[in-house]
């Protein structure tokens, strides 16, 4: 069940977080989307390590259908990323729906809890995954 996504931020420092946490997530989706693009190629080790080994799933397949199941979730992530970047004119629900939304399904691709997918572990692994789409 998700948390009460009408509630606004108590103070700017949460809504700062929420925004960078927003934009790491957004950001290892277009990634993870550019690798799927190559995955016309057979994919390297290192590609393959990005995800657990504990799947028994093909990574490659993987992706493809996580990005089929969650194509409609994909763009309501990117078009709250695009309009903070560029508009500026997220609400507070709006952010907080969207970065709610981007953990839950960055977790069923990688096989976790939507409560491990954080900014760090996206860091790390934003910075794995982009080294492998070229």
């Amino acid at each position: 069940m998700p948390p009460d996504l009408s509630r606004p931020y108590t103070t700017e420092a949460d809504r700062a977080n929420a925004r960078e946490a927003l934009l790491l997530y957004s950001w290892l989706i277009e990634v993870l989307v550019r690798l799927a693009d190559q995955a016309a190629k057979p994919w390297s080790a290192e590609q393959e390590v990005l995800f657990p080994a504990s799947l028994r799933e093909n990574p490659a397949r993987r992706l493809s259908r996580w990005i089929t199941t969650f194509g409609d979730e994909i763009e309501v992530i990117g078009d709250v990323r695009n309009r903070m970047v560029h508009a500026g004119t997220v609400t507070d629900p709006e952010l907080r729906g969207a970065e709610w939304l981007a953990r839950q399904i960055i977790s069923t691709l990688f096989d976790m809890q939507p409560s491990e997918i954080n900014p760090i572990w996206a860091r790390q692994t934003l910075a794995r995954a982009a080294r492998e789409v070229v």
